[in-house]
């Protein structure tokens, strides 16, 4: 969980006492809005994060000298200089000379300041003062506010940043409220139908996951999709992207009916549309196909949809070689979750040597076949494990080798927080789940001494009664 910066008083409290020194329209910034009550949700099982271990921090950080900055040229070129080389501390007192430049040239009440403002709480966020960045975000704000009204383009910036810096440090809620009126200002400016509501409807969907709010969660994703419905047709490329879209974020909630339905209606819009043999049903195809495997079902219409798909692919006059790639991948992948014999890796390195004619087909050999991808997840034991907003954060550091059939073998726990709380419980998931084989040269070859963390959350009194299961 992220880190909760420390009591302080409301925002209407600090805008009160800035709107003091400049409002003259009366114009006040309230952000603790509070969200409506909602209906009880029901919640998913916990899902712990598994993750490779790689034991590689930030890079170094690059020192500055603000007090050698002169002007606000200078300023903003090396305040971007520091935060692209992440040297976020530095950065921070580089964005207090710029906003102090901006401020001798422009002075306290003008955009350019305000853009300093944004500037340097970019660069605070950045460095974790969370604190400081509010501070110099609603700054932003009430100076837009004060020269160029209410509904001006130029909050939607600070408004984001400030909801950004709300969620990364816990405050959810704030986040909500910050990001709603972004979006109220994107609707009035650009219009009730614009696409740029769907970042920030993302945002606001991980405030409420945060929350253990899944309903409200799941309300901005339908809103995104509806949003795409009304203003492309039924069977653009824009509206199955995101039907797409909304299919995967079903999928990473376990939703794996409510998903598959997606792809069904997708193959239905193209069918109306196109035809059956058209190559757009390969997606929805293979999309169907793993869906099942990542619900851990064996059922014969998740291997005829990756077949089909491939034969979609195979059939046209110049087929698509990195899409033929991935669903041979996907093949590979359901004959290792599923195969009781093993699998040979044929599909596997069929599709490695399509990537060799495919641009940047090396990148993508890397990113498929050279790290610790799950094909086949063994359900992890709930047993003491908490989705509450305040449980605490756990981890177990676990190490093994996988075999050429991605099953893994000689699994030792190295690491545990708390210790003997799960440590046999994950010990368990990764003997009984399933990796994607490592290629080598095109071959399936077996791996050494891999590392992955996986965490998760818990009720402190669960170390009471921990049975490791």
């Amino acid at each position: 969980m992220p880190a909760m910066f420390s009591p302080r008083p409301t925002t209407f409290e600090v805008d009160r006492r800035r709107a003091s020194r400049w409002s003259t329209s009366g114009v006040l910034i309230s952000l603790i809005l509070g969200v409506a009550a909602h209906g009880q949700d029901v919640q998913p099982p916990v899902d712990a994060d598994a993750t490779p271990y790689t034991g590689v921090g930030p890079p170094e950080s690059v020192a500055g000298d603000s007090a050698e900055i002169v002007t606000r040229f200078e300023a903003s070129i090396e305040l971007e200089r520091l935060m692209q080389s992440q040297d976020f501390d530095a950065a921070a007192a580089v964005g207090e000379r710029l906003l102090t430049l901006t401020q001798q040239e422009f002075g306290e009440i003008s955009a350019e300041s305000a853009g300093a403002h944004v500037a340097l709480a970019r660069a605070q966020a950045a460095n974790d003062d969370r604190v400081a960045a509010e501070e110099h975000y609603l700054d932003a704000i009430l100076i837009f506010r004060e020269i160029e009204g209410a509904f001006s383009e130029s909050l939607l910036s600070p408004l984001l940043g400030l909801g950004d810096n709300y969620q990364d440090g816990g405050q959810y809620l704030n986040a909500v409220s910050a990001y709603n009126e972004a979006r109220t200002i994107n609707r009035r400016v650009f219009g009730l139908l614009d696409e740029g509501q769907i970042a920030i409807l993302d945002r606001m969907t991980q405030s409420f996951l945060a929350m253990n709010e899944y309903e409200q969660a799941h309300t901005q994703q339908r809103a995104a999709l509806q949003l795409i419905e009304r203003r492309h047709e039924l069977h653009s490329e824009e509206t199955l992207d995101a039907i797409y879209k909304y299919a995967g974020w079903l999928r990473d909630r376990r939703r794996y009916t409510e998903e598959r339905e997606q792809y069904q209606r997708a193959m239905r819009i193209i069918r109306d549309h196109y035809d059956d043999g058209s190559v757009l049903m390969a997606r929805p195809l293979r999309e169907t196909g793993n869906s099942f495997r990542n619900q851990g079902a064996a059922v014969n219409q998740g291997i005829t949809g990756l077949m089909t798909a491939l034969e979609l692919l195979e059939a046209q006059e110049e087929p698509d070689e990195r899409a033929l790639a991935q669903v041979l991948v996907d093949i590979g992948d359901w004959e290792t979750a599923f195969s009781r014999v093993g699998a040979d890796g044929a599909p596997y390195r069929r599709a490695w040597q399509l990537l060799g004619d495919v641009d940047g087909g090396d990148a993508l050999r890397r990113e498929w076949f050279g790290g610790i991808e799950y094909v086949f997840r063994e359900p992890l034991s709930q047993r003491g494990l908490s989705a509450a907003p305040d449980a605490v954060q756990g981890f177990v550091l676990v190490r093994f080798d996988l075999n050429p059939l991605g099953r893994t073998e000689n699994v030792t726990i190295l690491e545990a927080e708390p210790p003997n709380l799960k440590d046999e419980a994950v010990a368990r998931h990764v003997r009984q789940s399933r990796f994607r084989p490592y290629m080598n040269d095109g071959e399936v070859v077996a791996r050494r001494n891999l590392a992955l963390r996986v965490t998760f959350r818990y009720a402190p009194t669960a170390i009471e009664v921990a049975d490791n299961g």
